[in-house]
């Protein structure tokens, strides 16, 4: 079993493909916006950037829908934790879709994720309540 007991080895390597396939996409821009890659945080087939602007938490993240029909989602999301409530605004511009599907897209997808969570993180007026924390 490999990341934490859930997926043998051929399992594992099925679901991480699509990401692998797109690893480089994901890499270039990172690297072009000065942002790290993290990849199958929890152990479950993903892969994230995260970074701080504004002391508000911003994160686009490509992630595992459905282990069956092998689907994605990517994730915009920008978070700030105010007092005991945390506050956010997201977007799912990809929802349960193969990677295949929109691969093409995912340079654009990306940047334009970026510019979202900046403004986003620049006028946190406009972010909601989400939960209350701790």
């Amino acid at each position: 079993m490999v990341n934490g007991g859930y997926f043998n080895e051929q399992q594992w390597q099925k679901l991480e493909k699509p990401l692998l396939d797109v690893d480089s996409v994901i890499n270039e821009f990172a690297a072009s916006s000065g942002l790290e890659v993290t990849r199958n945080h929890k152990d479950w087939p993903e892969r994230s950037m995260v970074w701080d602007n504004n002391n508000v938490r911003c994160l686009i993240q490509l992630y595992l829908v459905s282990e069956d029909s092998l689907t994605y989602n990517l994730w915009f999301c920008a978070s700030q934790d105010r007092g005991r409530k945390r506050y956010w605004k997201q977007e799912s511009p990809i929802n349960n879709q193969p990677v295949s599907k929109f691969s093409g897209q995912l340079p654009e997808l990306l940047r334009e994720g970026r510019e979202k969570l900046l403004s986003w993180s620049n006028d946190p007026s406009v972010m909601e309540y989400a939960t209350g924390i701790g």
